[in-house]
C-alpha cells in the first residue's frame, strides 16, 4: 500500500499528550505499548513518528500471525492495523474475537463508506484515513487507552478478567440505554451503538438506514449527544411529511413577498441548526429538484433563501435517515447518485425487530414504565407467557408497533398483570402464531433468502464455513449467493 499520509507533529513547547503513561521518569507503562501491524515500510515509519510525538512507544510487525502471537502474550495495550485488503479486515475480526480487551485502531490511505463500516463491524475501535495530525491522533489513542484502563484488569494475565469484563460491558450498555433510550441486548445492536458512539465526535455526514419504526431517530440523537455540537441545536425535519415547496421553505427559509402568503422573512432550519445538527428523516422521499438543492448545501455549506439574493453560510452536521433502499433508487434514477455518495459517508443500518427478538422483554419493560408515567395508569407486569407470545409475533411495524401494543395492553387489560389471553383479545395474537411465517407475504424469494442468510452469518460472527454447514450448502455456493443478493 503506497502511503500519502501527512504527519503533522506538535510544536515544541506544547503540553504533553494525555496518552503518556505516568511513571516518574516519563517512561511508558508496558500495557501502553503499541503494536503496529502493516507491510508498508513508509506507513510504518510515519506511524512511528506520530506515536513518538504522542509519547507512546511502539513495535512494528509485518506478519499478522506474529502479531497474534505477541498479542496473546499480553505485551501490548493497543494495536494499529494498516488496512490493505480483505485479509487485513479479517485479521481485525480475529484479533478482536480472541482478545476483546485489546483495542484495535485501523488506518488506511483512503476509505469508502463500505470499508469504514466493514472495519468497524469487524471490531475496530476507530478508523483513521487521509492526512494524519499527530496531536489529534495521539489524543484519540489516549482516550481509547484511558477507556480500556478504566476497566479492572487481571494483573497476572495483563488482561481484563473475562467475567468482570462482560459484566462491566453490560453495565456500561445499560447506563447508555438510560441516556439514549436504545435497547442493546443483541450483539448486533450493541455493535451498532458502539459504532455510532465512535463516529459521533467527527463532523462526518451519517446515513442511517432501516425499516420504519426501528429507532433511527434515537441513533441520530445519540450521535448528536456525543458530538462536539451537543450544546448546539438538534433540529429534525421529516422530508416525507411536507410538500416540496413547503419543505424548501422550511429548510432554507424565504424572504418577505417571495410568494403568496410570505408576509415576512422566515429563517430556515439550516440557519437555526447552525453550529449544530440537522436530522433529515425520510430523505429518500425528496424529489430530484430538492435533491439538487440539498447537494449544493452539503457541498458548499451555503444557500439562498427563497426569493433572496444573499448567500447564507452555515456550519451544520447533517444526519439523514431513510427506510428506502437508496442504492436501488439510484440505479432506477429516482435518487441522485452524487447526493447518495455525499450522504453515505458513514452508514448505519438499524436491524428490524424481527432480527432482534431477544430485546422484546427489555423493550416491553421500558415502554410499560413510560406509559404508566405519562398516561397516569397502573404499571402492570407482563407474564412470561405473554412475553413468549410477543416474541412469536411478526412486528412489521417494528419497535414503534410494539410500543403502541404495550400502551394498548396496559390500558385495556383488566387484571393486575398482562396475560397471554389479553394479547389474543386486544392484539389478535393467538397461541398458534408460532406457526406463521417469520417473513412477510409480500416478500420475494430473494428477499427471504437475503434475510435468512444474513441472519445466520450474524449469528456465527461472519464465519462462512460454519454458515455454509448450517445452510447445508458449500462455501462456494454461499459466496455466489452473497454476491447475487448483495449481502455484505
Amino acid at each position: 500500500m503506497k502511503s500519502d499520509f501527512v504527519v503533522t507533529a506538535p510544536q515544541v513547547g506544547t503540553a504533553a499528550s494525555p496518552s503518556q503513561a505516568g511513571s516518574a521518569d516519563g517512561s511508558v507503562a508496558k500495557h501502553h505499548e503499541v503494536l503496529v501491524v502493516n507491510r508498508d515500510p513508509e506507513l510504518r515509519a510515519l506511524l512511528s513518528r506520530a506515536l513518538f510525538a504522542a509519547q507512546l512507544s511502539s513495535t512494528s510487525v509485518t506478519g499478522e500471525t506474529d502479531a497474534l502471537v505477541s498479542l496473546k502474550k499480553g505485551e501490548y495495550g493497543l494495536v494499529i492495523v494498516g488496512i490493505e485488503s480483505q485479509e487485513s479486515i479479517d485479521f481485525v475480526g480475529r484479533a478482536h474475537a480472541q482478545l476483546p480487551a485489546v483495542p484495535l485502531v485501523a488506518i488506511a490511505r483512503t476509505a469508502t463508506p463500505d470499508l469504514v463500516r466493514d472495519v468497524l463491524h469487524a471490531g475496530a475501535a476507530d478508523f483513521f484515513f487521509g492526512s494524519l495530525d499527530s496531536r489529534a491522533f495521539g489524543a484519540r489513542l489516549a482516550t481509547i487507552l484511558e477507556s480500556r484502563d478504566a476497566v479492572p484488569r487481571d494483573p497476572a494475565a495483563g488482561r481484563r478478567p473475562r467475567g468482570a469484563g462482560a459484566a462491566d460491558a453490560t453495565e456500561a450498555v445499560g447506563a447508555r440505554v438510560q441516556e439514549c433510550g436504545i435497547i442493546c441486548t443483541s450483539k448486533r445492536m450493541r455493535r451498532l451503538l458502539e459504532i455510532a458512539e465512535t463516529i459521533a465526535p467527527s463532523d462526518s455526514t451519517v446515513l442511517i438506514q432501516g425499516e420504519s419504526g426501528t429507532g433511527k431517530e434515537l441513533f441520530a440523537k445519540r450521535i448528536h449527544q456525543l458530538s462536539n455540537r451537543s450544546s448546539r441545536p438538534f433540529i429534525e425535519v421529516n422530508c416525507g411529511a411536507l410538500p416540496e415547496n413547503l419543505l424548501e421553505s422550511q429548510l432554507f427559509g424565504h424572504e418577505k413577498g417571495s410568494f403568496t402568503g410570505a408576509v415576512q422573512r422566515q429563517v430556515g432550519l439550516f440557519e437555526i441548526a447552525d453550529q449544530g445538527t440537522l436530522f433529515l428523516d425520510e430523505v429518500g422521499e425528496t424529489s430530484l429538484d430538492m435533491q439538487v438543492k440539498l447537494l449544493r448545501v452539503l457541498q458548499f455549506r451555503e444557500f439562498r433563501r427563497i426569493g433572496g439574493n444573499q448567500v447564507v453560510k452555515v456550519d451544520v452536521r447533517v444526519i439523514a435517515a431513510t427506510n428506502r433502499d437508496l442504492k436501488t433508487q439510484v440505479e432506477k434514477g429516482e435518487f441522485r447518485s452524487d447526493l447518495y455518495y455525499r450522504l453515505n459517508v458513514i452508514s448505519l443500518e438499524v436491524p428490524p425487530l424481527r432480527d432482534r427478538l431477544e430485546e422484546i422483554p427489555e423493550l416491553v419493560e421500558m415502554f410499560a414504565d413510560r406509559v404508566a408515567r405519562e398516561r397516569n395508569v397502573a404499571r402492570k407486569r407482563f407474564t412470561e407467557e405473554a412475553i413468549v407470545q410477543l416474541k412469536r409475533y411478526r412486528w412489521t411495524g417494528n419497535v414503534r408497533e410494539l410500543e403502541n401494543a404495550v400502551e394498548r395492553l396496559l390500558l385495556l387489560s383488566k387484571g393486575e398483570a398482562v396475560e397471554a389471553a389479553d394479547l389474543e383479545e386486544h392484539l389478535g395474537v393467538s397461541s398458534d402464531v408460532q406457526a406463521s411465517s417469520p417473513f412477510l407475504s409480500s416478500m420475494s424469494l430473494d428477499e427471504v433468502k437475503r434475510i435468512h442468510i444474513a441472519n445466520v452469518l450474524h449469528e456465527n460472527e461472519g464465519n462462512k464455513m460454519k454458515t455454509a454447514r448450517i445452510l447445508k450448502i458449500n462455501v462456494k455456493t454461499l459466496y455466489n449467493l452473497m454476491r447475487k443478493l448483495e449481502i455484505q
